[in-house]
């Protein structure tokens, strides 16, 4: 007599090794992303440690009551310096850090401050004018970067423009009430981007989208190709749809499985980063100055992924998804600098972005995509870090699966599993 198949079900789905461990999973990962995804950006201005801003003073062209140096000395003494990291440098190295990306913006006061803070007093005849000071930012930057920057630094400006409004310079001219008005506030804060980004490039979020996509790729590839080899080779069944089909077993040890699952990564690496980049420049239309080199970086970054992932699937089994997952894009996303600098982010973001894959892979790609990829912008860093995760994923996929080998109760055949 066959047993009862409601009967089967229900004994099935009450043992507790059906529905314990992925309920505790599940809670697990209810209580990890929130606190990975909010807890590193929910109070960025509160995290805020060592925000790279410059202070800028041209070489002012007239002398006298030097109100470009009161300006500057107050805003070096009162600036948050857990916060920002203030260095004070020449226009021409702000324009080069900036065009870098190792800035986030600058404080400036143009060559002509003095000259025209004077002519508030000065009775120059002409049009009434003000000084301005200049909040320079930086698009290319972090997305957030430019709210960090111009939200600690503008208040404080601000400060500092009623501050000076309170100095009273000896000057010959008769001070009038609307000069005095004028005298109040006497210079104009202006904020821009020093070098603007061209259009369609998602207001500095394109950079972070693309290194998403490419992360992405890397990690679902390897998450389908892992077990259409196993089912090829016939390990497990594949199932499409209502269709199962059960291949004849062909042994293969854990290292040769793993090489083969490599050599399909490495063929889909170029002809993927190919297609993506074809979807963003010509049916999307993102501006790419060096299509080759954005070409062979996606290829690589592609490829180092997957190659990593396929070895994490090769130690963990089927924990491996849970390992990717948390390690490529939850971790990989919030310490990656892409929409918030990591030094707006939580003390423990900070660490691990020293080694989280996608932060290098966003620095690479602004240096491309952004930045003309000139020496200072951390492309050739970017490029040692790919290679150094890819040549690690290869390294620890052989030593482990070779050990695993050796080990008679880890042999994959079926029939002794």
């Amino acid at each position: 007599m066959s047993p009862n198949p409601m009967r089967v079900a229900r004994d099935f789905g009450r043992h507790p090794a059906t529905w314990l461990p992925p309920l505790f999973v599940m809670l697990i990962l209810a209580l990890a992303l929130p606190a990975i995804y909010l807890g590193g950006t929910l109070d960025p201005s509160a995290n805020l440690r060592g925000l790279p801003v410059a202070l800028v003073v041209e070489p002012q062209t007239t002398a006298g009551f030097d109100a470009a140096e009161q300006v500057r000395e107050a805003i070096a003494q009162h600036v948050d310096r857990e916060a920002i990291d203030l260095v004070e440098m020449t226009p021409e190295e702000e324009r080069e850090q900036m065009a870098g990306g190792k800035i986030v913006g600058a404080v400036r006061i143009p060559a002509d401050f003095n000259a025209e803070t004077a002519r508030l007093v000065s009775g120059t005849p002409g049009p009434a004018t003000h000084a301005v000071v200049h909040l320079d930012t930086n698009p290319a930057a972090a997305t957030m970067s430019t709210g960090l920057f111009t939200g600690h630094l503008a208040p404080l400006v601000a400060e500092v423009n009623t501050y000076l409004g309170m100095v009273e310079p000896t000057y010959k001219a008769p001070i009038t009430a609307a000069t005095a008005t004028a005298l109040a506030t006497p210079f104009t804060i202006v904020t821009a981007p020093l070098i603007p980004l061209p259009t369609r490039t998602g207001f500095g979020t394109s950079v972070f989208y693309y290194a998403v996509v490419l992360v992405l790729l890397g990690f679902v590839g390897a998450s389908v190709i892992h077990p259409i080899v196993d089912s090829a080779s016939g390990f497990q069944p594949s199932e499409l749809g209502p269709k199962v089909q059960r291949r004849r077993y062909t042994h293969l040890s854990r290292l040769h499985m793993l090489v083969v699952k490599w050599c399909v990564a490495l063929i889909a690496a170029p002809l993927s980063a190919g297609l993506i980049q074809w979807m963003a420049t010509k049916v999307l239309h993102m501006p790419v100055a060096s299509p080759w080199q954005l070409y062979l970086f996606s290829t690589s970054t592609i490829a180092a992924v997957a190659l990593s992932a396929l070895t994490v699937f090769a130690i963990f089994g089927s924990l491996a998804p849970l390992v990717n997952m948390f390690f490529f894009v939850a971790l990989a996303m919030t310490s990656s600098a892409g929409t918030i600098p990591v030094e707006a982010t939580p003390a423990f973001f900070r660490v691990i972005a020293n080694f989280e894959p996608m932060q290098p892979i966003v620095s690479g790609l602004r240096s491309i995509l952004y930045l003309n990829s000139v020496p200072l912008s951390g492309l050739r860093t970017a490029w040692i870090h790919v290679g150094i995760g890819a040549l690690l994923g290869i390294v620890i996929g052989l030593i482990v699966t070779s050990c695993y080998d050796r080990i008679s109760i880890f042999t994959r055949r079926p029939s002794q599993s």
